[in-house]
């Protein structure tokens, strides 16, 4: 199932879809700032809840959830010292899911960027997934549900988060918020309607440092400053997301220039050829290659081309 995350009662919507129960086990896809998180919260308090109408939102279980403090919930994500969730934070979770809940009836285990689970740690996964305890149920986040194992896809929903159009991602905004329609607006545009980074703006963030690297990087592609243009992106070697950041943005300004020079097509033809190496480069970024051949790599073929 596809769809925007827009407000509470499109997502019950979309639970309503789950015939008699939840999954026990679910792949929430979406770029950042789409709502994973948002999702898999609500799906988890769903879970857990004991009262009527779930989540009922008014019983100790839910209340729980709210604050992020409910025992029967855990959330397994990437220690500030690593770059994966490694096989050892899989089979630690593996010893607990044996075990009984503590208030709920059932346990509820979120895995933030699933993605980064490295083979071994996936394996171990898989195994759980494939005979899965009772009343135990795994929600996976990830930018893409293609860089999870085939066999672990074929086990899970999968619930795939898009960006709405302007006009619900306004409302949204201004109906959860109290700043300026214009303010908001002006944030939406910047960010490509995505809630979660436009709130970000909002709120004093900046843009993505790769969508800032994204316009300095092609500047200096520009102007056949080669050495530069490769420094620019040695601060996103050890950050996969804001990498993924750079190659949505560096499409979004190759798509520009193609619209800008319509009437030249010498221009048009090398921006073309630019754009589908992008392309072609992409779906690399699921994988474990390492971040500076990827650079290295897209700068010297983007150079190729101008040269």
């Amino acid at each position: 199932m596809s769809f925007p995350l827009v407000s509470n009662s499109r997502i019950s919507q979309v639970v309503s879809k789950f015939e008699t129960k939840m999954p026990h086990a679910i792949i929430i896809e979406g770029e950042y700032g789409t709502g994973k998180k948002t999702l898999a919260k609500y799906l988890a308090k769903m879970a857990v809840c004991s009262g009527e109408g779930k989540p009922c939102d008014s019983c100790r279980d839910c209340h729980l959830s709210d604050v992020g403090s409910h025992p029967d919930i855990e959330v397994v994500s990437v220690k500030d010292d690593k770059k994966t969730i490694t096989v050892d934070q899989i089979r630690e979770l593996k010893n607990t899911v044996y075990l009984s809940s503590h208030t709920a009836d059932c346990r509820v285990f979120i895995i933030e960027k699933a993605d980064t689970m490295n083979l071994n740690a996936s394996n171990s996964l898989l195994k759980v997934l494939e005979e899965p305890p009772a009343k135990t149920y795994f929600i996976l986040l990830t930018e893409s549900k293609s860089s999870l194992l085939e066999t672990i896809q074929s086990r899970c929903t999968l619930l795939s988060l898009f960006t709405p159009d302007k006009e619900e991602a306004l409302k949204y905004i201004k109906d959860s918020s109290k700043f300026d329609e214009k303010d908001i607006i002006n944030a939406l545009e910047l960010n490509k309607n995505n809630i979660g980074k436009a709130l970000e703006f909002l709120n004093g963030a900046k843009l993505s440092k790769g969508v800032t690297v994204a316009e300095r990087y092609f500047s200096l592609i520009q102007q056949n400053i080669v050495l530069e243009a490769l420094k620019t992106t040695v601060s996103l070697e050890s950050n996969r997301l804001a990498t993924n950041d750079f190659v949505k943005e560096l499409k979004e300004i190759l798509a520009k220039k193609i619209k800008e020079n319509l009437s030249f097509k010498e221009s048009q033809k090398e921006y073309m050829t630019m754009y589908d190496v992008v392309c072609d480069m992409e779906p690399l970024l699921v994988t474990n290659i390492n971040l500076t051949l990827f650079f290295t790599s897209l700068t010297s073929r983007l150079m190729s081309i101008k040269n």
